[in-house]
């Protein structure tokens, strides 16, 4: 092994000690319900209320969000593996749509869809996309509205047999 190894190594499995939660990341667009799991979500800002979620630059979700200028992130329980693993490629379903794969869902208030089984949900407005050397665009949402539907322990990566920081492409 040589050191450059070492050193990417070392780097990646300190990346995986960050934390970070499972969610479930909607849109609607026009017709056009888009969905996905996202990992990288932090809050920025108590007043006003914002987040900041990392998405792939060029992703078809990065492009619905600057498109309909709203998403909500569904927060996923510890007990829930099985729903975040059914989102890790891009859905699209139609605006008609009653159910997201196997997931129940009801329209929020800025027609995003909020998933009934989640542990809780924020809606939000995107208030900046923000500029990033990177491969992931940050977007910065404005928290309209949330709830919670029950309590329990969110689903983090790092209790999973997933990765997604730091793994080499």
């Amino acid at each position: 092994m040589t050191s450059e190894q070492t050193t990417t190594d070392v780097r990646n499995a300190a990346l995986r000690l960050l934390t970070n939660g499972l969610y479930v990341l909607t849109t609607c667009v026009h017709d056009t319900i888009h969905s996905a799991t996202v990992s990288w979500v932090s809050q920025v800002s108590v007043q006003p209320t914002l987040v900041l979620v990392a998405l792939r630059r060029n992703s078809r979700l990065a492009q619905a969000v600057r498109e309909a200028h709203r998403f909500a992130l569904n927060i996923l329980g510890a007990d829930q593996e099985a729903l975040a693993a059914q989102f890790f490629t891009h859905h699209v379903e139609p605006a008609t749509a009653t159910r997201l794969g196997d997931a129940a869902f009801r329209p929020g208030s800025g027609h995003c869809p909020l998933l009934t089984d989640a542990l809780a949900w924020l809606e939000c407005r995107l208030a900046a996309e923000l500029t990033s050397p990177g491969d992931h665009t940050l977007v910065l949402g404005e928290v309209t509205t949330a709830g919670v539907r029950r309590s329990g322990q969110p689903l983090v990566l790092g209790n999973t047999p997933w990765a997604y920081g730091g793994t080499p492409e």
